[in-house]
This record gives structure tokens, sequence and C-alpha cells, in this order.
């Protein structure tokens, strides 16, 4: 698992998402939580990138 990927785990357990697996979608990975699916990109282009993902997250955990 990539460095990036790791973060990404990191951020949905700190929300409070239980990730189990990622599944590769072209450009995009979707992070497999029990909750549900999270989308982000698959390389880190921007610097919005993480926050996106925390937006994300918390939107799926509600």
């Amino acid at each position: 698992m990539r460095k990036l990927q790791r973060e990404y785990f990191a951020v949905c357990t700190a929300v409070g998402l239980h990730p189990r697996e990622i599944e590769f979608r072209g450009k995009h990975l979707a992070i497999v939580c029990e909750e549900g699916r999270v989308f982000c990109p698959s390389t880190p282009s921007d610097w919005r990138t993480m926050r996106n993902l925390r937006a994300s997250a918390k939107r799926l955990g509600r």
C-alpha cells in the first residue's frame, strides 16, 4: 500500500469510519468502508485533496 493510501485510511478512521479495502477505479480510488464508499483521487495533485476527502468522509459518517 502506498503512502497516500495509508493517509486516506488514516483520515477515514480519524473521522470515525471503518475502512476495509481500496478499489481502483481508473483515475480515482474508492475506499470501501462498512458505512459505504468514499471516492478520492489516485494522485495528490491538489492541496485540497485531504480536505475534500475529510469532508466526504464526515458526510458519509452522519
